[in-house]
């Protein structure tokens, strides 16, 4: 949990299907209500994966959706003020690229930064919101997994306002809702896109005690 990050920049090395499959059973391995288990990974690589990429890159264009909180009014300042922390120690390693902030990341985000392997999370439509807790839990099994393998990955939200182009592409039914997708493979630890990792919160900041 401590050394985990996310990986923007990977190596061309392909990953085993068995070690793909490892992942996948450990996120099977989450706890969820009453054994719902409503959590469903679609895996795509090779030729599929550059399908989609392809797809995505077209739909970015004609609709050019940006990356934020998604939020419906300003964040409280606490919040903000962790995103700038983040973005302070981010955008130096972004800039030695010589490419726009913005551009890396809504760019990198349809390319599943050029993963060898890209997982779309998928839920179907019958279950509540409040599901999307059990699917969370799922893929940080997912995460964690991985790092054990020593494999990297990157959780990506932006492209999940593509989902009906994603479902087209890799015919998911639709009755399945895409609610993230992630990179998976080896992290080119010398790209300086690689090189950060942003802090995270005292725990004074997210515990409350009551006694």
């Amino acid at each position: 949990m401590k050394q985990r990050k996310s990986a923007r920049n990977y190596l061309k090395k392909p990953v085993l299907r068995v070690d793909i499959e490892d992942v996948i059973r450990s996120a099977g391995m989450a706890p969820s209500a009453i054994n719902l288990q409503p959590w469903e990974y679609v895996v795509t690589y090779g030729e599929e994966k550059d399908r989609l990429i392809r797809r995505l890159k077209k739909v970015h264009a004609m609709k050019n959706v940006s990356c934020g909180p998604g939020t419906s009014e300003p964040l409280p300042e606490k919040f903000s003020n962790r995103s700038r922390k983040a973005l302070g120690v981010m955008k130096p390693q972004v800039e030695k690229l010589n490419i726009p902030f913005n551009q890396f990341i809504e760019e990198g985000s349809c390319s599943f930064y050029g993963a060898p392997v890209a997982i779309i999370v998928v839920m179907d439509k019958i279950f509540p919101k409040l599901r999307y807790l059990d699917v969370g839990l799922s893929v940080s099994y997912l995460l964690l997994a991985a790092e054990q393998k020593g494999l990297s990955t990157c959780p990506i939200g932006l492209i999940t306002e593509y989902g009906n182009d994603i479902k087209d592409v890799l015919n998911i039914s639709a009755e399945k809702e895409v609610l993230l997708a992630i990179s998976l493979g080896y992290a080119d630890e010398k790209a300086p896109e690689n090189d950060f990792k942003p802090d995270r919160e005292p725990l004074n900041e997210i515990l409350t005690w009551y006694e």
